[in-house]
């Protein structure tokens, strides 16, 4: 079963859709105890860093969350739910995320192109992910939508870059943790095939 965290801030239902598309049973949900004893957790969103760190206190969902990674629970973070997965966000003033990765989240500074990055782009996985993403492929197109990103991280995490005037961590995947900057549910045929090889990992 694939929870899926409704914090007042995510695009959720498409991210159940997709899901449930790949035959996978896939709940929508906002209460602790469902997290608690999640499965797979997945933490989609779009919006902004202060209010998605704000609801997950309020909701009381930061400790779950944080105990489901450290269990070694399968765990996808999509867009602003991939974002809070750092240590901080320049966002809203700033933000201590989760502090899961190192790195700090910070605005696009591109005088000649338009902010925010919004459409589709392309990926360049990085060798040691290459078997574990397999069957995708560099080159291949995603969509994005976000006005902030990650330019540094543990490199070792890094799964994919994408440009965008500037290179940036457009994924990351260690362990039982995974994230993406762009949407997968909104990627077309591959980001199906990224969200079917995360729950091919997740099933190991």
């Amino acid at each position: 079963m694939v929870t899926i965290v409704d914090y007042g801030v995510g695009n959720s239902a498409s991210v159940q859709k997709a899901f449930e598309f790949l035959g996978a049973s896939a709940r929508i949900s906002s209460q602790k105890g469902d997290i608690e004893n999640a499965d797979i957790l997945v933490v989609p969103g779009q919006g902004a860093c202060g209010q998605a760190m704000t609801q997950l206190t309020q909701k009381d969902l930061l400790t779950p969350i944080k105990n489901h990674i450290a269990n070694g629970k399968p765990f996808l973070g999509v867009c602003l739910g991939f974002q809070i997965l750092f240590e901080f966000s320049d966002e809203d003033g700033g933000i201590p995320c989760l502090g899961i990765f190192p790195g700090r989240v910070t605005r696009f500074q591109l005088p000649d192109l338009k902010v925010p990055h919004m459409g589709w782009n392309t990926i360049d996985i990085q060798p040691n992910h290459e078997n574990a993403l397999a069957p995708m492929t560099s080159r291949q197109h995603v969509y994005f939508v976000h006005s902030y990103a990650v330019e540094h991280t543990d490199p070792d995490a890094v799964a994919t870059r994408t440009t965008y005037g500037i290179p940036f961590v457009s994924s990351v995947r260690k362990d039982n943790v995974w994230g993406t900057q762009f949407h997968p549910e909104k990627s077309g045929d591959v980001g199906l095939t990224y969200l079917s090889v995360f729950l091919k990992g997740a099933k190991k």
